[in-house]
């Protein structure tokens, strides 16, 4: 395929390059997002992994104790990149697999366009994509993104990058043949970027690592680091996947140090907001390795294990820090209109969000706002209250309603007497996102997998 810019492409560029010069002192930006990393799985959380790059930032910053996600990959992150519920794509009960022809719908505007109509005019996506690869309107550099470098789908292959036996590494338009284990190449590409656009405006790098995703693979001497290869070799295949796991948490926190390295080396360490974030809970069956505990639930539910994740934001020159444990409800739709928040962004949202701005909270003006927060499928959460209804995607025979400040594990069901007008405007909140009519049906997850045949490399020509 001939490398171009389409045009969708040139305009935003255009758009962040016209507005450069009073946005020279706005921070730059730098989201971090793990693949099904468990609430458990960082030692600041009690895990026998290392992760001191990770815990550094929570110490330092700001650890975001009530994040919510959505309990799967390409849900949250469409919803972290819009601000808007992923219900209103199609997109929330299961992710977007190889074989699906349908992505973020393009009436959607993204992060990096907002960013870069208000004068970022370095906007990196590098690592795993997963919000659409069917076609050209989806991807990367036509949602925002002046520079990609990475794979276009999920659960990718760590070192030889392949999905569906074809290779899926990127770098912009073309393909990239580079070797290495995925890990590493998205933490030095994060770190180049960074490096090179701190140069000039205010920048803007989303690094996703698909780690600790499957396949559960390592580099060897990272697997050695924690146990013997004999030992090893001794084990079950599901404990050869647990030593695994760990050595890939382990790994994706060196590629965090290289990625912090980076901004210190820049200079901009002070001006540099920093966010962290897993995509969504631990996978289920993989305990003692991957661990949620002490909460209830895993990926794919709406139990706290699920949804409430790993989370922390730093920002020296603009919060109030250093060790802070936020307990203010908050998740990935409220990402972007914080943002939007802090820079001062220009003009209205193209759509309106459903996340809200918890910059006061965050800069220390406000203690907490209580708002009600829409996880789908029948689950809302407020300061003080969660509420799952029966029926839906957990089957509950009835309604779960809990406070969820007594009973953080939902360890019991049982009837609020406290304050039952605010369960009230909980469930009213829950049946209106509910009743969400997307853009797009939301299609089973194998529903066109037999008969596949990815295309050569994952190029594809058609807009």
């Amino acid at each position: 395929m001939e490398k171009r810019r389409p045009l969708a492409f040139l305009a935003s560029l255009t758009a962040g390059a016209c507005v450069s010069g009073f946005a020279a002192t706005r921070p730059n930006v730098v989201i971090i997002v793990a693949d099904d990393l468990g609430w458990g799985d960082v030692s600041c959380h009690g895990s026998v992994i290392p992760t001191p790059n990770i815990d550094r930032l929570f110490a330092e910053g700001i650890e975001l104790e009530r994040f919510y996600t959505a309990p799967v990959s390409s849900p949250t992150r469409c919803g972290l990149m819009t601000g808007r519920y992923p219900s209103r794509f199609g997109i929330r009960e299961t992710v977007i697999p190889p074989w699906r022809d349908y992505g973020l719908p393009v009436e959607e505007e993204t992060m990096a366009d907002v960013l870069g109509r208000n004068g970022y005019a370095n906007r990196a996506a590098i690592g795993k994509w997963h919000m659409g690869h069917s076609r050209l309107r989806y991807y990367p550099l036509n949602r925002g993104f002046t520079h990609f470098h990475g794979a276009l789908n999920g659960a990718f292959d760590y070192f030889d990058h392949t999905r569906e036996q074809e290779l899926d590494w990127h770098d912009d338009w073309e393909s990239c043949h580079e070797e290495g284990y995925s890990t590493d190449l998205i933490a030095a590409e994060s770190a180049r970027c960074i490096k090179e656009y701190a140069k000039g405006d205010p920048y803007f790098v989303y690094a996703c690592f698909n780690a600790p995703h499957a396949p559960y693979q390592a580099p060897e001497d990272e697997i050695r680091k924690f146990i013997s290869k004999d030992e090893f070799e001794a084990l079950s295949p599901k404990d050869r996947k647990g030593w695994t796991y760990r050595a890939m948490v382990s790994r994706m926190d060196a590629g965090v140090g290289t990625i912090l390295q980076a901004i210190h080396e820049s200079g901009e360490w002070d001006n540099t907001i920093i966010f962290f974030m897993s995509d969504n809970g631990g996978v289920p069956g993989m305990e003692p390795y991957c661990v949620n505990r002490p909460f209830r639930g895993a990926k794919f539910d709406e139990w706290e294990g699920g949804l409430r994740t790993i989370a922390g934001i730093y920002w020296k020159k603009g919060f109030k820090q250093g060790g802070r444990k936020l307990q203010q409800v908050t998740g990935f739709v409220d990402v972007l209109p914080t943002l939007a928040d802090i820079i001062g962004a220009k003009g209205k949202p193209k759509n309106p969000y459903d996340g809200i701005s918890i910059y006061g909270v965050l800069s220390g003006k406000k203690k907490e706002t209580d708002r009600d927060m829409y996880l789908g499928c029948g689950a809302g959460v407020c300061q003080q209250y969660k509420l799952i209804l029966a029926g839906q995607h957990l089957g509950l025979q009835k309604d779960f309603i809990t406070d969820i400040l007594q009973n953080p594990y939902e360890k019991r069901e049982g009837r609020v007497y406290e304050d039952p007008e605010r369960v009230v405007e909980l469930r009213k909140t829950v049946e209106k996102g509910d009743a969400i009519v997307p853009y797009q049906e939301e299609i089973p997850y194998g529903k066109g997998q037999n008969g596949f045949v990815a295309p050569r490399e994952w190029k594809i020509t058609e807009y």
